[in-house]
């Protein structure tokens, strides 16, 4: 099974930008490398934070250009969504029996669960799973076919990265859903957003990938704290492959656009410029 993650759409509404930049434009560069590139794959998941202000024009201009992509599309609630905004122009997308955007999906080749961590009661921007969201995951965890990895998405992540403010508003309580995890199953993988930061590693023994943003980027430094430093890093998607004995991430710069060659060329090794 292959799909592809993208993360941190952050729409507005249409014709308006953010810090710069128009998110619309850069969907649409993204989803018209995936259509062209990947026609094989099972579908393309956005972790969250869709839309920045979660007014109905931006999901309006969002449900406006998924709409040309041709894969399947997954959906999950970030910090800076609306459910109920969200909801009048995803209507198909489902929820769990307490309203959360969250689902488990079995494939041939792994199961997909997501998790709605969005609190929209927070003064700030941190992560919450309630009770009624632990239950769900886990009877997700319990439940899911042991024959195929599981593969677990959220929006915020359950643990420090040494982005210092970024750390103050990730998950508000971890503990809770390691102690469901530690007394259920293990995700094989775990996906996330939030940080607009490529990083990797490995949580608690669950290897994890967190997506570069499609939007703006949080800048790599370690030391800022009291303000959420910015930059304007170019954008990409991960493609993800899961085949028997492994999963396998690539990240695609989608933006690029400069030269391709073959570094067996010997021209191309000495040419000073292309």
């Amino acid at each position: 099974m292959k799909f592809v993650v993208l993360t941190d759409t952050h729409f507005v509404a249409r014709g308006r930008r953010i810090y710069g930049l128009d998110p619309a434009e850069r969907l649409r560069a993204a989803i018209g490398c995936i259509n062209r590139d990947h026609p094989e794959i099972a579908f393309v998941i956005v972790t969250g934070d869709l839309a920045h202000w979660g007014e109905d024009a931006a999901y309006e201009a969002l449900a406006e250009v998924l709409g040309e992509l041709r894969a399947l599309t997954i959906l999950l609630m970030g910090n800076h969504d609306k459910r109920d905004g969200f909801a009048r122009y995803f209507p198909g997308v489902p929820r769990d029996a307490d309203g959360f955007v969250q689902t488990m999906q079995v494939f041939d080749a792994a199961t997909v669960v997501t998790l709605d961590t969005l609190n929209e009661a927070a003064p700030n921007h941190e992560g919450l799973l309630c009770d009624a969201r632990l239950a769900f995951l886990e009877h997700a965890l319990t439940s899911a076919p042991t024959d195929r990895p599981l593969l677990l998405f959220q929006h915020h992540p359950p643990f420090d990265t040494g982005l210092r403010y970024m750390d103050t508003i990730r998950l508000a309580n971890p503990e809770a859903e390691w102690e469901v995890i530690a007394r259920t199953r293990r995700p094989d993988y775990l996906f996330m957003g939030h940080l607009h930061r490529p990083i990797a590693g490995v949580w608690r023994g669950i290897p994890f990938h967190i997506q570069r943003a499609l939007a703006h980027q949080v800048a790599f430094d370690l030391v800022t704290e009291g303000h959420i430093p910015g930059s304007h890093e170019a954008p990409d998607y991960a493609h993800v492959s899961v085949e028997g004995d492994r999963i396998v991430i690539h990240q695609r710069s989608f933006l690029y656009d400069g030269p391709l060659f073959s570094l067996h060329d010997k021209a191309a090794l000495e040419r000073a410029e292309f």
